[in-house]
């Protein structure tokens, strides 16, 4: 038995066949609306939803949302000649929350040369079946060459 998509199961089950068809209409309009803009607006702005005749697409800041709306009657266009039944293009701002920036892993404190010659002298004391010992061999082999 050849296992099912998840586009598959969307598409068949009758509670969500709409559900996917819109989702894929809004893709489609997606596409679209990239197409028509200049590469610098593209990542800026997006197909939020279309209803009953209404394409809201969201604008990352005021500048871009004014922008948008001076691109209104070439998206119009654009949409008509792909078949989308659009009556009103309702531009919104919708601020995408603020990138974290992320902290700088602390570099690894390296023990000296000397703290690395301790280290070999506790291990050499120590019994030859002591856990410790093999831990510390290992620690050592792994620092060697740095």
């Amino acid at each position: 038995m050849r296992a099912r998509s998840l586009q598959d199961h969307l598409s068949t089950a009758e509670g969500t066949a709409q559900f996917a068809a819109h989702a894929q209409r809004l893709l489609r309009l997606q596409r679209l609306l990239e197409t028509a803009l200049p590469p610098t607006l593209r990542s800026h702005a997006r197909v939020a939803n279309l209803r009953q005749g209404k394409l809201i697409i969201h604008a990352a800041n005021s500048a871009v949302a004014a922008k948008l709306r001076q691109f209104g009657p070439r998206f119009t266009e654009l949409f008509y000649k792909d078949g989308a039944q659009i009556n009103e293009i309702d531009v919104r701002v919708q601020a995408k929350p603020p990138v974290v920036a992320r902290e700088r892993p602390k570099p690894i404190d390296l023990p000296s040369e000397e703290r690395k010659q301790a280290l070999t002298q506790l291990a050499d004391t120590l019994p030859e079946d002591s856990a410790l010992k093999a831990s510390l061999r290992g620690l050592l082999q792994s620092l060697k060459g740095r």
